[in-house]
């Protein structure tokens, strides 16, 4: 027995003293924390009422007690009384109200004669404003249709409408999950090849043989990363066509998915978005390879970077789709490639972002080729003395 806990200590010993694995330890458990923690937040900010949130609901032929009603509600709202049926449910569409209320004409006359006059809720559902006006103002009719027996919206829903497009609506449910996915399928594609690569070499003692070639470090570093990108990218290629080949199904649950509405532009941006980014992933992973001692603690060591780039993956469902006008955003790693993604595939691309996403990533790629040759350069790294 107390051979048994001698060796336990000594192995625990081992664990807890080394700061690397100690650090892979720790640090999961804390970046899940971050994720979830983060991505709680978004949802609340996402479907939760904010108080300070002014909604403007545009009403035609509305009963007088429609906008008492609605302050019962809780509703932070803004009740605007329109004439042009057609005019209203267009800023609707445009996002400039949230939605159009529709009374029938002698609303509330029919109704004191116990007829059933009917109402029509018009909104847009790729406006989260809109969606969540038109559940507070949904029910609060439902209630009221209750209270009087009667019925103000037809069949239970049937009066209520909705003025996104399916494009639209494809567009919205894409844009939301596949740049997240899509990141994580690029970073764990580079992540396959990246980490065995110069730690492997390492762990196999055929590094020294690598670096006594008469080649420069810059060079070598180089053309490693090279060949592991060009190994990523075609691993990342073919995750894509089968992400984008099964998306239909995927979300079959969330709607008729068109994936139609996307031509050859929108496809050519994301692999070039791919392209730059998978490079990127492969000179960090190489630079994590070639620190590490061997390729289970390469593998470690990449974690807390994969939790990293999962949490800026999440900002695609944040970010306005490639149409946030600050454009210094743009030159944050991972960050860019995210919301490029994401503006290629919520139809509202901008070149000038695209461009200076894959410049700056570019840039973040020759300083990590220069980082690698300088580690290759340092024997007490590469030899793990």
């Amino acid at each position: 027995m107390n051979k048994i806990f001698t060796v336990m200590k000594k192995e625990l010993k081992r664990f807890f003293t080394d700061k690397r694995l100690l650090a892979s330890l720790v640090l999961p458990g804390i970046m899940i924390f971050v994720i979830y923690s983060f991505m709680g937040s978004f949802f609340s900010d996402m479907f939760g009422e904010d108080p300070d949130k002014k909604f403007i609901i545009q009403t035609i032929n509305a009963p007088s007690s429609f906008s008492d009603d609605l302050k019962a509600t809780g509703l932070n709202a803004e009740v605007k009384a329109v004439e042009d049926k057609d005019a209203s449910k267009e800023e609707v569409k445009n996002k400039s109200a949230d939605i159009l209320v529709f009374f029938e004409e002698e609303f509330e006359r029919k109704l004191s004669e116990g007829e059933q006059p009917s109402v029509e809720i018009w909104y847009n559902t790729v406006n989260t404003q809109s969606q969540t006006a038109y559940n507070a103002v949904y029910g609060m009719i439902y209630s009221r249709s209750v209270e009087v027996k009667t019925v103000f919206v037809l069949n239970g829903g049937e009066g209520s409408y909705d003025l996104a497009t399916k494009e639209e609506t494809s567009a919205m449910i894409i844009t939301m999950m596949l740049p997240f996915i899509l990141m994580i399928f690029l970073f764990s594609g580079a992540m396959a090849v990246a980490t065995e690569s110069i730690a492997g070499e390492k762990e196999r003692g055929t590094i020294a043989t690598l670096l006594v070639t008469p080649i420069k470090r810059s060079s070598l570093a180089l053309g490693k990363i090279l060949a592991l990108s060009v190994t990523a990218i075609v691993s990342s290629l073919v995750s894509f066509v089968g992400l984008i080949a099964s998306l239909p199904k995927l979300m079959g649950g969330m709607g008729d998915i068109d994936m139609g509405m996307y031509g050859v532009g929108t496809y050519l941006g994301v692999l070039g978005v791919i392209v730059v980014t998978v490079v990127m992933f492969t000179v960090v992973l190489s630079i994590i390879s070639a620190l590490a001692k061997s390729v289970k603690e390469a593998s470690q060591l990449a974690l807390p970077v994969m939790f990293v780039v999962m949490l800026v993956g999440v900002s695609s469902m944040i970010g306005s789709g490639g149409a946030n006008p600050r454009f210094w955003a743009y030159l944050i790693p991972v960050y860019n490639s995210t919301q490029c993604l994401a503006g290629l595939f919520s139809l509202s691309f901008d070149p000038l972002f695209f461009l200076i996403t894959v410049i700056t990533n570019i840039l973040f790629i020759a300083l990590g080729v220069y980082i690698l040759a300088k580690i290759f350069n340092s024997e007490k790294i590469i030899y793990n003395k």
